[in-house]
């Protein structure tokens, strides 16, 4: 390899010339001088005259810029550059710069022999003879392409965390310094808390807890804890930018140095004032259903079995839902077994026409009833939900009243209840048709179930804006005490009854009414059986429950 380097005999630096110990000769050290600069590996060392063309070439040179000493030597420097920088004559300002101030020194990209690009780090000294006059440069250039792409990746993963820190609207994740002042502030702070970032940065932290709380030393308290074990958590009331509370769960981490001393706290809080809400309904929603409950009890037994009696009403009404139910699937199972084996048998032909009638109008019935009891079930969980809607349209009450006793003329008649029904004039108003006739037909199923086959009087007529409905049975008769639970789900007055149903239908209708701005209620007596009385506006505006 050819190489030529500096000649300390006929220049010298005030960085590079060291005094040489009196037993080494000046060649002795010089020659030792130029096979260290040769042998380094890791920095590029080399001449350039003042022109700045290359005048030597180390081996570390050649291993980071991929030229070797007969291709480097009497080239320009400006060849590790970047096009940018030689457009703008960057390699021409450095000597410039070193020339005037004895050194320059900088990082930047810097391209090898095969074009790829490196960082590259890079020093360079004037050199000058002892009259002081320039002489050239020594360049040394260290690649530092690993610890960039480290450094980059380190920044770009600081920038993700940032970010991510910043744009977090869940959670409000704040740094705090040693005294409890705002370092950082996130956008989820801001949104739950209320202030700007330049509103609360160098405040103290104290400002999002009610009075109480810091006369009490909570704050310090907080801080105080999170030094001793690390971390601390908490749930209570803060206090938000425009005075409201809200319920926050908030975690404090202590945030050390290398040598465990504390130098800042990190913030985590999360605005939990629905499920806090959500909590305390619930608890208010079981104190009312327990108070339900013990009045409940109270009617029926002594205090001392009221758990065994909620597990008997509630085992009650699964025995009578799943009874209800499976009542009209064992007639319809029984009459299509009884179809599938004649089909099997091939002697469905043989079967009379009535017969074929009667299985299919028994099909019929235990059907109607089974979807009977999916729609009220489906009614009330829709009514659960709020999704009652109602489609309003103009008609005649009186004609629909007449057309549904004919519809139930059939069921009337086999009930053996003489039905009467007075309506004088035709009665107009705006109303959903389909609930108001499953309102009717409520309240005329029920009359006929508890009627005690007696007559039943119902009465439609309009008074003053609203509609009347009413439905008179002189049948059992509901106890004073029992008027309003009739009303409610699940209910069966008369458990030794076997009328069925799984007492939804007077829940149902109530809710029907209501929904179309109306009332219902019922009034009873042994001697002359129950009336329920429905009043609703007649013309009906709203959109339902």
């Amino acid at each position: 390899m050819s190489n030529k380097f500096l000649n300390t005999s006929s220049f010298e630096s005030s960085e590079s010339v060291l005094p040489l110990h009196d037993s080494v000769s000046p060649a002795l050290a010089e020659e030792k001088f130029r096979l260290l600069v040769e042998s380094v590996r890791d920095y590029g060392i080399f001449l350039i005259d003042k022109q700045g063309f290359i005048e030597s070439w180390n081996i570390g040179a050649q291993r980071i810029k991929g030229y070797s000493a007969d291709e480097a030597i009497g080239k320009h420097f400006s060849i590790f550059y970047t096009s940018e920088d030689k457009i703008r004559r960057h390699p021409q300002y450095e000597l410039e710069i070193a020339e005037k101030v004895g050194k320059y020194e900088e990082e930047g990209w810097r391209v090898r022999k095969d074009g790829t690009k490196f960082w590259s780090h890079i020093v360079i000294t004037a050199l000058r003879d002892k009259r002081g006059e320039l002489v050239g440069f020594a360049k040394v250039t260290r690649d530092l392409t690993e610890r960039k792409n480290a450094e980059e990746q380190l920044k770009l993963s600081e920038e993700r965390a940032r970010k991510m820190f910043e744009s977090v609207k869940d959670y409000a994740m704040i740094t705090l310094n040693c005294d409890g002042t705002v370092a950082t502030w996130n956008e989820g702070a801001r949104r739950i808390k209320g202030y700007e970032a330049k509103e609360i940065v160098g405040k103290h932290f104290s400002l999002f807890y009610p009075d109480q709380d810091i006369q009490m030393g909570k704050c310090e308290y907080e801080l105080k804890e999170a030094i001793e074990t690390g971390r601390l958590e908490d749930e209570g009331w803060r206090i938000r930018k425009d005075g409201t509370r809200f319920w926050a769960s908030v975690a404090i981490t202590a945030i050390r140095d290398n040598d465990g001393t504390v130098i800042a706290f990190s913030q985590v809080t999360r605005d939990m004032t629905d499920r806090k809400r959500a909590d305390d309904l619930l608890k208010m929603s079981y104190s009312n259903l327990e108070k339900r409950i013990d009045e409940r009890t109270n009617q029926l037994m002594s205090t001392n079995i009221k758990l065994q009696d909620a597990i008997q009403v509630r085992d009650e009404f699964l025995s009578i839902a799943s009874h209800e139910l499976r009542t009209p699937l064992t007639p319809l199972k029984l009459q299509i077994q009884r179809l599938l084996k004649n089909i099997q048998n091939k002697s469905l032909s043989n079967m009379s026409e009535k017969s074929l009638e009667k299985i299919m109008s028994s099909c019929d019935t235990s059907i109607s009833r089974l979807s009977s009891l999916i729609d009220n079930l489906l009614d009330v969980s829709r009514i659960n939900m709020g999704k009652l809607n109602l489609n309003v349209e103009t008609f005649d009450l009186k004609e629909m009243a007449l057309e549904l006793i004919e519809r139930h003329k059939l069921e009337i008649s086999n009930s053996d209840t003489e039905v009467t029904i007075i309506a004088k004039d035709p009665i107009w108003g705006s109303f959903d048709r389909l609930r108001v006739e499953q309102v009717f037909t409520n309240l005329l199923t029920n009359a006929l179930k508890y009627g005690n086959r007696k007559p039943v009087r119902i009465e439609v007529y309009e008074e003053m804006g609203w509609v009347h409905l009413s439905f008179h049975d002189r049948g059992l008769g509901i106890a004073p005490n029992d008027l309003e639970r009739v009303f409610e789900r699940f209910e069966r007055l008369h458990a030794e009854d076997t009328v069925g149903g799984l007492g939804l239908g007077l829940y149902i209708t109530r809710q029907i009414i209501e929904a179309h701005g109306g009332t219902i209620k019922a009034d009873s007596s042994k001697e002359w059986g129950t009336v329920f009385q429905v009043k609703m506006p007649l013309n009906f505006k709203g959109q339902g429950l």
